[in-house]
C-alpha cells in the first residue's frame, strides 16, 4: 500500500442500459491513472434479466488487458489486493440500468413545494405520470382515480414548510391512502413523504402499517429554501428497489460495493459539482452525457448543481421521441447531403429497436451525429428551465458562458474524429464566449463520482491525467452582423514557438488554428464594436492564455444562435464546409 493512499486499486463499474463499463485505477509514481477499462452489452433486459452476466464481461476484458485476476474460482470480487496481485482494494458501483419508476407526485402548492419536487423529479430516473396538488380542481374521486390508474411504483409526497401547513398536508396523505387501499398489497407502491416534518409522528397512526412508507427530510422546510439532497437519497432507494423486482445482479454489485451502489446520476453530478469550484467562478461548468435511454445534463454554478436526466431523450431505446420533443426538419437540418422523410424516419426507429447497433456507413455516421445533435440542443432546452436566474430560459436565449463543456456518450467517443465530436457538441450546445470543449471517452465522470466519496484524490488525479481529451479552447463571438462583415482580429502567439499568428475573423466563419495537445498560447482577442468575446462588454478587447487540444484552437464565429439557411442547397454545401473547416472530412 501507498504511505499516502488508502486504497491503491480500484474498480468501478457502471451498469448502464445498452452498456456496462468497467474502468480499473491504480497508483503510478504516487497518483492514481486509468489503467484499463472494459465494456460489455448491459444484461439487465430480456433475455438475462441479471446485470451480473454483463458486469463479468466487463471485467473480463480488463483481465485480457491487464492480465490482473479480478474475480476468484465462485465469480466473486477478490477483495482486497492479494499478495500475487489479483484483485482490488476498493469497488464502486453505479447504475442506471433497468425500468423507469412511474411516480405519482402529491404536492401542496404548484409553485412551492410541488416545483421543487419536480426539479427533485427531473434530477433522477423518475417517469412522472400524474400529479396532484392543492389547487387541483378535479373531485377527490376523479383524483383517486387517476393515481390508482396510473399504476404507480412510487408515491411522492410534499408540501408545508416546517412548523407550517398541516391540515391541507394531511388531507393530501389522506387522498393518497384512499388510492392505495384500492391497490392489491402485492402491487402497492412504495410512498415517501418529504413535507411539513412536524406531521412525521401521525403518518404512522393515519397511513397504518401495511404500506412502504419512508420519511425524508422536508425538500422545502423554509418558503426559500430547498434541501432535496436527503429526499434524493430516498428516491435512490425506491429506485433500486423497484429495478432490483425487475433485474437480479443488484444486490451483489451492492455487497461488493459495500452497500454504497449509487444511481449514475448522482454520482454523475457530484464530479461537475467539484469542478465548478476549482474553475473559473464567473462561469458554470457543464456536461453532457448523450445515452441510450437517458441524456443527462449537469451545470454547476460555484457548487449549486443543477442536475436534469431527461428519460425521454437517448440515442438508443428513446431516440424516437425527438419526433416528439421535435420534428424531422429540425434533425434533418443538420445533414451534409439530401436525405427524404421516409428514410430519415425509419432510421429513427430502427435504432430505437435495436440500440446497440453502431453506424457502419458514411450516411449512417452522419445521421448519428446530426441526433446527436438535436438531442443535446432538446435536452439543454428542458434542463435550463430550472438553471438560476440570468442564466436559464427566461434571462436569455443564448447559452450562459461555461468553462469547460465535458460531452459524453457513445456517439461522442466513437466518432471517428476529434473534429466531428468537436462539431456536434458546437451545434448542439452553442458555447459563447471562450471555453474548453472535452471529452470524456470511456464514460468516467459517473465513476469518478462515486469514488469521490472513498478516495477524493482519486478523481483529482484522473481528472489531471489524460483519460479525459481537450478537443480544443473556442472563442465564439456573440452579437449583430452582416454575414462576411469582420467581427473580431486576433493574434496568437504560441509558447513553444516564435510563429505568431494574426488574422481577422469574419461573420459566418468557422475557423481552427494549429494548438495541439499540451501546447498553450497568449491570445489577444479584438472584437468590432457590437461584438462581445467574453471579456465583460461588447467591443472589449483581451488576452488570456488558451490550452491547445485535439483539434486546435477553434474560433466559431457562425452567429448565436446558430440559424442555418432555409435554402436547402445552401444548407447542405454549409454543413458539409463546417465539417472540412473543423477537419472532420478532407
Amino acid at each position: 500500500m501507498s504511505t499516502i493512499l488508502d486504497a491503491e486499486t480500484l474498480l468501478a463499474v457502471d451498469v448502464g442500459t445498452v452498456n456496462t463499463r468497467a474502468s480499473l485505477f491504480d497508483v503510478v509514481d504516487g497518483r492514481y491513472r486509468l489503467i484499463a477499462t472494459g465494456r460489455a452489452p448491459s444484461t439487465a433486459a430480456a433475455p438475462l434479466y441479471d446485470v451480473s452476466e454483463g458486469v463479468r464481461l466487463a471485467m473480463d476484458q480488463i483481465r485480457t488487458v491487464t492480465g490482473r485476476q479480478l474475480v476468484d474460482e465462485s465469480d466473486l470480487l477478490i477483495m482486497p489486493v492479494t499478495s500475487q496481485g489479483s484483485g482490488v482494494d476498493l469497488f464502486v458501483a453505479t447504475g442506471s440500468a433497468g425500468p423507469k419508476v412511474r411516480t405519482v407526485l402529491v404536492g401542496l402548492m404548484p409553485g412551492v413545494s410541488t416545483a421543487s419536487a419536480l426539479r427533485m423529479a427531473e434530477s433522477t430516473y423518475l417517469d412522472l405520470v400524474e400529479v396532484v396538488n392543492l389547487l387541483d380542481r378535479r373531485k377527490d374521486e376523479d383524483k383517486i382515480s387517476a393515481i390508482v390508474s396510473a399504476q404507480p411504483d412510487l408515491i411522492l409526497i410534499v408540501g408545508g414548510t416546517d412548523g407550517g401547513a398541516q391540515t391541507s398536508v394531511m388531507q393530501l396523505v389522506d387522498l393518497v391512502t384512499m388510492a392505495t387501499e384500492l391497490i392489491p398489497r402485492s402491487q402497492r407502491p412504495r410512498i415517501i413523504f418529504a413535507g411539513n416534518q412536524e406531521l412525521a409522528p401521525q403518518l404512522g397512526q393515519r397511513i397504518g402499517e401495511h404500506y412502504d412508507i419512508a420519511v425524508a427530510p422536508n425538500a422545502r422546510p423554509r418558503l426559500h429554501h430547498e434541501n432535496l439532497t436527503q429526499a434524493r437519497l430516498a428516491i435512490g432507494e425506491a429506485i433500486a428497489e423497484v429495478r432490483s423486482k425487475r433485474a437480479t445482479g443488484f444486490d451483489e454489485l451492492d455487497q461488493w460495493a459495500g452497500g454504497t451502489l449509487g444511481l449514475t446520476a448522482d454520482a454523475y453530478g457530484r464530479v461537475f459539482r467539484y469542478l465548478s469550484r476549482i474553475y473559473d467562478p464567473e462561469k458554470g461548468v457543464l456536461g453532457i452525457d448523450v445515452g441510450a435511454a437517458h441524456t443527462m445534463v449537469a451545470a454547476s454554478f460555484e457548487g449549486d448543481l443543477r442536475l436534469s436526466v431527461d428519460t425521454e431523450l437517448g440515442l438508443g431505446s428513446a431516440v424516437h421521441n425527438i419526433l416528439r420533443r421535435s420534428n424531422l426538419e429540425r434533425v434533418m437540418r443538420w445533414l451534409p447531403f439530401e436525405i427524404s422523410v421516409s428514410r430519415m424516419r425509419d432510421y429513427i426507429f430502427n435504432k430505437a429497436m435495436n440500440p446497440t447497433t453502431v453506424p457502419t456507413t458514411p450516411d449512417d455516421l452522419a445521421l448519428e451525429m446530426a441526433l446527436t445533435r438535436e438531442v443535446i440542443r432538446v435536452a439543454l432546452l428542458k434542463a435550463r428551465e430550472s438553471w438560476p436566474r440570468g442564466k436559464d430560459l427566461a434571462s436569455t436565449w443564448v447559452m450562459p458562458p461555461a468553462e469547460p463543456i465535458i460531452g459524453s456518450g457513445g456517439s461522442l467517443s466513437r466518432a471517428p474524429s476529434a473534429g466531428m465530436a468537436a462539431l456536434a457538441l458546437l451545434d448542439g450546445v452553442q458555447p459563447t464566449g471562450v471555453t474548453t470543449l472535452v471529452l470524456d471517452p470511456h464514460n468516467l465522470s459517473a465513476s469518478l463520482g462515486a469514488a469521490a466519496g472513498a478516495v477524493p484524490l482519486l478523481s483529482v488525479h484522473v481528472l489531471e491525467s489524460g483519460s479525459y481529451v481537450s478537443l480544443g479552447t473556442v472563442v465564439s463571438p456573440v452579437g449583430q452582423a452582416r454575414a462576411g462583415r469582420r467581427v473580431l482580429t486576433l493574434r496568437l502567439e504560441p509558447e513553444d514557438s516564435n510563429e505568431d499568428i494574426a488574422g481577422e475573423i469574419r461573420m459566418g466563419q468557422l475557423v481552427v488554428l494549429p494548438l495541439g495537445q499540451g501546447s498553450y498560447s497568449r491570445l489577444t482577442l479584438r472584437p468590432e464594436r457590437g461584438i462581445d468575446v467574453g471579456f465583460g462588454a461588447p467591443g472589449k478587447a483581451g488576452a488570456l492564455r488558451v490550452a491547445g487540444g485535439a483539434v486546435g484552437l477553434i474560433i466559431d464565429a457562425r452567429g448565436r444562435p446558430l440559424e442555418l439557411p432555409d435554402d436547402p442547397a445552401v444548407r447542405l454545401e454549409l454543413n458539409d464546409q463546417w465539417l472540412r473547416d473543423i477537419g472532420a472530412k478532407e
